[in-house]
């Protein structure tokens, strides 16, 4: 779900990036989308210095509800003292992300080493059963992918809201162009 590229190709991708020029100064984005979130009833967040995050209201929420993550992208090529380029991160909630990096990792170790001692076993001539440990290990991963695809697809709407909520906001105030 790419929102911003010209290379539409990026299937797998789970949290998609895009990044925004606008020619308020980045001081004055933060203020007033802090002043914004709040009296917005369709979103929620916070707006820091150079920093803030929209999501969606509480009473909305499920497990797969998204996150729209708003840098300040001081080090692009495009920068200048005309623009400020703001770098969006869209994925899902700060736990769920952080449950399905555990699992990614738990079964990513486990397939390596049991997958690796199956394997030297194998090639010292004796049999293990620790070798089913690489396609069962790639398959776990596999259908982890599978689900976080399906909960990226059941929070598409709310995707949506979020980036369009930003997009409608930096552009009442300024000029607003995509940046690649």
């Amino acid at each position: 779900m790419p929102f911003n590229r010209l290379d539409h190709d990026l299937v797998g991708e789970l949290r998609p990036r895009f990044r925004l020029a606008t020619t308020l100064p980045a001081e004055e984005v933060f203020e007033q989308l802090k002043a914004h979130i709040e009296t917005e009833p369709s979103i929620q967040g916070t707006s820091l210095p150079h920093y803030a995050i929209l999501k969606v209201p509480a009473e909305q929420a499920q497990f797969w509800s998204p996150e729209l993550q708003i840098r300040v992208d001081q080090d692009h090529p495009t920068t200048d003292d005309n623009h400020t380029v703001l770098r969006c991160l869209l994925g899902p909630r700060q736990a769920a992300w952080s449950l399905f990096a555990f699992f990614y990792v738990l079964v990513g170790v486990i397939t390596f080493f049991g997958g690796s001692y199956g394997l030297v076993q194998v090639s010292l001539g004796k049999s293990s059963p620790l070798v089913w440990a690489l396609p069962i290990g790639l398959g776990l991963i596999f259908v982890l992918w599978l689900m976080a695809k399906a909960g990226q697809r059941a929070s598409k709407e709310q995707m949506h809201h979020l980036v369009s909520a930003l997009y409608h906001f930096l552009d009442a105030r300024g000029e607003l162009k995509r940046v690649e």
